[in-house]
């Protein structure tokens, strides 16, 4: 009797440990999206003290979201709250907005209930009726002023590690060697026009940055499409990446050290076919075209810092996403078009620009290895809370 009495105890200590363990509801997996009811907003009848102003992001459905509206229910008698409520589910880019404004990691981006208030954020209904209790009275007092988004994008550590990446991209000696194989050829065709030079390097860029922000929308497409038909967290996908940026910094670092072939590039098979593509497309109307397919040979030798942008912007709302998208691009093609300019201007010929890149090739490697090692750690380091 008193083993299953003990028992008894033990199962309702742990049903109780586990209820208030479980505070918030997953918006992405839709655990909390039973029905379409949403929230009845409280109407605030009180008159002591100054406004507070809230936003209360919620989810239809979700019980912990409503717990916590019957809890802000009981302070609306005494207090002046002024609350706005944000639909999570269909409000995800002003969301956004206000996850960049206060911070709230990303761990918690599809977490609801949250609360903003005063400057500060909580998550949950047990941190956040925590907070409530604790400091409603100086909230009334001062007042509070309501909140605010801030502008939905990348976080500042976040930016930080994006433009790593375009620049580990942009350095990349691939790439290099086919704009200068171009130039080449552009410049032996006809060596007395030498704006030639310059329109079809401009030209033939634009081709590689379209097809290149193309193959970006799709891959950011695929990571959203994957978060909102799976269970699978955001934080594991932003793991993986993190993961997949050192190995390839690690495999950068290996080809600098490496005495043999590169095992980044581009398969020794598709370069015969590469060359004679640039070849036959040397005009400027059609060096464009010829960007958008070297570009399909350079995409084993340059796409693995563009899969981790990518995962950079899975939480960032598609159209914010696709200006991102478009700056990356453009520091990936700068130093196609700084060289383009410095061959026209006879500041540097072909040939000597093509030597540079020779002998420097491994440095660029070794220089692009340590960068994504840096932004590898940094993407861990976020994933796990450490900064």
């Amino acid at each position: 009797m008193i083993k299953q009495l003990a028992l008894a105890v033990f199962a309702l200590l742990f049903l109780v440990g586990v209820t208030h363990a479980q505070t918030t509801c997953n918006v992405a997996s839709g655990e909390c999206s039973l029905n379409a009811t949403g929230i009845t907003p409280i109407q605030s009848n009180g008159a002591y003290g100054k406004p507070i102003n809230i936003v209360f992001a919620y989810a239809p459905g979700c019980p912990h979201c409503e717990a916590l509206n019957r809890f802000m229910g009981n302070f609306s008698e005494k207090y002046v709250l002024k609350v706005k409520y944000l639909n999570a589910v269909t409000n995800q880019s002003l969301l956004t907005a206000y996850f960049n404004k206060y911070g709230v990691p990303q761990s918690d981006w599809n977490s609801v209930p949250i609360l903003f208030v005063n400057n500060t954020f909580c998550v949950g209904d047990a941190q956040c009726e925590t907070l409530l209790t604790s400091s409603i009275e100086a909230f009334s007092v001062n007042g509070t002023p309501a909140p605010v988004p801030g502008i939905a994008g990348l976080q500042k550590l976040s930016v930080l590690e994006f433009t790593g990446l375009a620049l580990v991209d942009s350095i990349n000696p691939c790439a290099f060697a086919v704009l200068i194989f171009f130039l080449s050829t552009l410049f032996m065709r006809d060596p007395a026009k030498r704006y030639r030079i310059l329109l079809g390097g401009i030209s033939f860029a634009l081709g590689i940055f379209a097809f290149y922000m193309l193959v970006g929308v799709l891959l950011l497409f695929g990571i959203k499409s994957v978060l909102a038909v799976t269970d699978l967290k955001s934080t594991y996908i932003y793991g993986l990446f993190g993961a997949l940026t050192l190995v390839l910094g690690a495999l950068y670092i290996y080809d600098y050290f490496s005495k043999g072939e590169p095992i980044v590039k581009i398969p020794a098979r598709w370069k015969p076919r590469l060359m004679s593509t640039v070849t036959n497309l040397v005009s400027i109307p059609s060096a464009f075209v010829a960007g958008i397919l070297v570009t399909l040979f350079l995409l084993p030798c340059i796409t693995g810092p563009y899969l981790v942008a990518g995962s950079l912007l899975k939480d960032v709302p598609m159209d914010i996403a696709v200006l991102w998208l478009g700056y990356y691009n453009l520091l990936f093609i700068l130093p196609m078009l700084i060289i383009t300019a410095l061959v026209y201007t006879s500041f540097t010929s072909v040939e000597k620009a093509g030597a540079f890149r020779d002998s420097n090739k491994k440095n660029l490697r070794l220089i692009a290895g340590i960068l994504l090692i840096i932004v590898g750690a940094f993407i861990l380091l976020q994933m796990f809370g450490i900064i």
